[in-house]
């Protein structure tokens, strides 16, 4: 079985921190913050603003991080990838 794949329909949970370009204020946060808790399978989401990231888990069963990133085009700001948790 590889990661990807699940039993029953159980979650395949991933968490990936991923670096926001252009936060400059709390309401930035909130913004990005109710966009990728928008996305279907996002099951936690932290952001922080001074460190410019925005640390996600969600299901990969569900979504996935182009999406991920998606989310955060469509509300103004830019992403780049990190690595893994």
């Amino acid at each position: 079985m590889n990661a990807r794949e699940n039993i029953a329909g159980t979650p395949v949970l991933e968490t990936h921190q991923i670096a926001i370009a252009g936060m400059t204020c709390d309401k930035c946060v909130q913004r990005v913050d109710r966009a990728l808790r928008g996305v279907d399978g996002v099951t936690e989401v932290s952001v922080d603003r001074q460190a410019a990231l925005a640390t996600v888990t969600y299901d990969s069963t569900k979504t996935n991080m182009p999406a991920l990133h998606d989310a955060i085009l469509r509300c103004g700001y830019h992403p780049t990838m990190r690595q893994p948790v």
